[in-house]
């Protein structure tokens, strides 16, 4: 697979999300019972209710993402006010993130090979910048990275073209110049796909999909063989 270019998702791509979510979560349920008194039971299912009623009236777009905005609810729900606590909640939750972040193995390796065969590489993601913006500091991955691409920025998701084609313009290339690598099926690999840009599935999962026969699969970041050059 000779590309060019990358276009690389972030999360649970080069890193594990769902572990420093499950920790950060935990630290922000945990204080909020706490300190308010509230029943661990009715904190987490006060989170879970403005957390889905953020993704319903905000569907496919970079907001429904916003802790804050779940945060602001939950305290709502409980007739607390959001603006005395809503920014120190929202803080405790990506400081500890961040904190417990960590890179799948040989990400940078192979970051560093594709940047000496004289590529460049974008990350597409449907999270808000600022945040992505942290990820990518904390993770030590803004040396290597030329573009990012969010939801954000577009005001669509993946797998919507214009998320696709807006990396493309960045990186000034056509589809078959580019190689995507993305760990969610529906959103990186169909979307790539769509508009003819080669791609990785990181099926983590072990999903079972239809019509998977021509896409490359592999289960870990690591099995990725830096291959492709200039």
């Amino acid at each position: 697979m000779n590309s060019k270019h990358l276009i690389l998702d972030l999360d649970n791509t080069l890193y594990s999300y769902d572990a420093p979510h499950k920790i950060a979560l935990s630290a922000v349920l945990e204080t909020f019972s706490t300190t308010f008194n509230i029943s661990k039971e009715q904190t987490k299912q006060s989170f879970d209710k403005a957390r889905l009623n953020t993704h319903l009236e905000l569907p496919a777009r970079a907001a429904s993402h916003n802790r804050l905005l779940y945060l602001q609810k939950m305290f709502e729900y409980n007739d607390l006010n959001s603006m005395k606590y809503g920014l120190e909640f929202y803080e405790l939750y990506w400081g500890t993130f961040l904190k417990n972040m960590s890179l799948f193995e040989n990400v940078i390796d192979y970051l560093i090979t594709h940047k000496l065969n004289g590529g460049k590489i974008c990350i597409l993601t449907d999270l808000t910048a600022h945040i992505q913006y942290r990820k990518i500091e904390q993770l030590g991955l803004a040396k290597y990275v030329d573009f990012l691409v969010t939801s954000e920025e577009v005001g669509v998701e993946k797998p919507h073209p214009s998320m696709f084609t807006k990396a493309l313009r960045k990186l000034e290339c056509i589809p078959s110049e580019a190689l995507m690598i993305g760990d969610s099926w529906s959103k990186d690999i169909v979307g790539a796909n769509a508009l003819g840009i080669p791609s990785i599935w990181i099926n983590h999962k072990k999903e079972e999909q239809l019509h998977k026969d021509y896409i490359r699969e592999v289960s870990r970041f690591e099995e990725i063989l830096p291959t492709h050059g200039k």
